[in-house]
């Protein structure tokens, strides 16, 4: 089961540009197979804490980025989903 990062006080998900099993680079949520590699990398990252979540949820997050470094994915208190734009550079 796949653990995200999540930020403590906004609720910001992680992600980042990574790479698909065509190796094909896509923007997505980061995640990690084990709750310890999440944990490592949330060390290295003030106020972060990794999330348990379901295949299906992550592939969802995804979904919601949209391949789009412009948006950035919430998770709510209450496990509901919240995206914000940002404009393009």
């Amino acid at each position: 089961m796949p653990y995200i990062l999540k930020h403590e006080t906004t609720g910001l998900i992680a992600a980042a540009t990574l790479r698909n099993i065509y190796d094909l680079d896509y923007y997505g949520a980061e995640w990690w197979t084990s709750e310890d590699e999440a944990l490592q990398v949330a060390a290295g990252r003030s106020q972060w804490h990794p999330v348990h979540i379901t295949e299906a949820k992550l592939k969802i997050l995804n979904v919601k980025l949209n391949n789009n470094q412009n948006r950035s994915l919430f998770l709510n208190e209450d496990g509901t989903l919240r995206i914000e734009f940002s404009s393009a550079d």
